[in-house]
């Protein structure tokens, strides 16, 4: 019996090592080049002027110089805000400076709270009763075309402010 299994396996090496001559030979699949992720390179930008925190700062995505500055702080009061596009997105390597107001640090506002006619910008008019962009900007045509309110009487001058619409804004109003 021992025999028979020892003729029954070398017959089966046999037909083993024929089988495999007979097949054709395959060499192994090579392996597909494995792709690195290639990381996106930073946005590194220079805030620099009237930012509370001016210096570099680096960004993982392109943002506005908007949020740029915001990163550095925010623009201090006396900032030349409209000299430069905050909608604007930033590139590598790109230098943000926002100048400084030459004419120096705005005026402390009234203790009273007040607001003064001569200095005041369209966004401060229109807070007070009754004055929408419209009168805010006849109230600023009449102040470049006039040199200034001397008093604050003098706002009924300005088309489509009456002695009612004074009423309700001479105790909110300053020059």
């Amino acid at each position: 019996m021992k025999k028979f299994f020892i003729i029954i396996g070398c017959v089966l090496l046999i037909i083993g090592f024929v089988w495999n001559e007979g097949l054709p030979h395959v060499s192994p699949v090579p392996q597909a080049p494995v792709v690195e992720e290639v990381e996106k390179p930073d946005y590194i930008v220079y805030i620099t002027g009237a930012v509370r925190k001016p210096g570099l700062y680096s960004f993982t995505h392109a943002v506005t110089v908007g949020d740029a500055v915001h990163a550095a702080g925010d623009a201090l009061p006396y900032a030349e805000a409209s000299a430069v596009n905050y909608a604007s997105r930033i590139e590598d390597g790109m230098q943000i400076h926002l100048p400084y107001n030459l004419d120096g640090v705005p005026p402390a506002a009234d203790s009273d709270g007040k607001i003064n006619i001569n200095e005041a910008d369209e966004k401060k008019l229109t807070g007070l009763p009754g004055i929408g962009p419209a009168m805010a900007k006849h109230i600023i045509e009449y102040r470049d075309e006039h040199g200034g309110f001397t008093e604050c009487e003098q706002l009924q001058q300005v088309k489509g402010i009456g002695a009612a619409k004074y009423e309700k804004l001479k105790d909110k109003v300053t020059v």
